[in-house]
């Protein structure tokens, strides 16, 4: 056993070295973004405040690269809607996207990411109960919509596609996550033969946004990708 002799501030000052430490594992063991405990009657989990964005998606590329999955790559960086690009292995984005959602990205992509990032992707039911708390909201933030509380169709808003992560604070849901409603379709775990998005986009109208409104990918379809579908993160 290693003894350690010191006087009073040294001792605080390795301790303090010593914790220190500890919060930087921690830290690189979960990439990613700042992420809201979910706690209620049925639930307990962590889930990202905001949607996984360009920077964030870029990182995680640069580290594994773009795979393919059933011959479909995680994200596609040919749309002239992304804002990836790949330079000798490295992957940056374009000005003044960084903070945008990543788009064109398939639930393989989104799977992936979250792995990698010590997390995974969130289930239908808690991604739900993350959007409309425990007093079953239909909005994120209430029982009517409210103009200028979440990114979708037109630009009144001020947005012809995608805005930054966190555009829309009033938009918040009861446990303060964010672009719950509106700026991409979010992917959630699924089963074998259908995968299902959440939450709406800039595309779509109110009633998308709401809490309790889904759509899907059929037959296995898990590779599609488009310009309004991203993600978000749990664990």
């Amino acid at each position: 056993m290693m003894q350690v002799f010191c006087g009073i501030a040294l001792c605080i000052a390795v301790a303090a070295s010593a914790l220190a430490q500890e919060g930087q594992a921690a830290a690189d063991s979960l990439k990613g973004g700042e992420m809201v405990k979910i706690e209620g009657e049925n639930h307990r989990f962590y889930i990202d405040k905001y949607e996984v964005t360009n920077e964030e998606y870029a990182a995680f590329l640069t580290e594994k690269g773009n795979a393919k999955v059933e011959g479909m790559y995680w994200v596609e960086l040919g749309s002239r809607y992304t804002a990836l690009v790949e330079e000798e292995g490295v992957y940056k984005v374009k000005e003044g996207f960084a903070r945008h959602p990543v788009i064109e990205v398939s639930w393989y992509g989104a799977m992936a990411y979250c792995q990698w990032a010590g997390k995974r992707l969130p289930t239908q039911e808690e991604w739900q109960f993350a959007c409309e708390g425990a007093e079953g909201l239909k909005y994120p933030w209430g029982a009517e919509f409210v103009e200028g509380r979440a990114n979708i169709f037109g630009d009144k808003d001020g947005y012809g596609r995608t805005a930054p992560v966190g555009s829309f604070p009033s938009g918040a849901s009861p446990f303060g996550l964010l672009d719950m409603g509106g700026n991409v379709w979010e992917w959630t775990q699924g089963g074998e033969k259908m995968q299902f998005l959440r939450g709406g986009s800039w595309v779509n109208g109110p009633t998308l946004t709401q809490c309790n409104k889904r759509t899907n990918t059929k037959d296995s379809h898990s590779y599609i990708k488009g310009n309004t579908i991203g993600f978000r993160c749990a664990r």
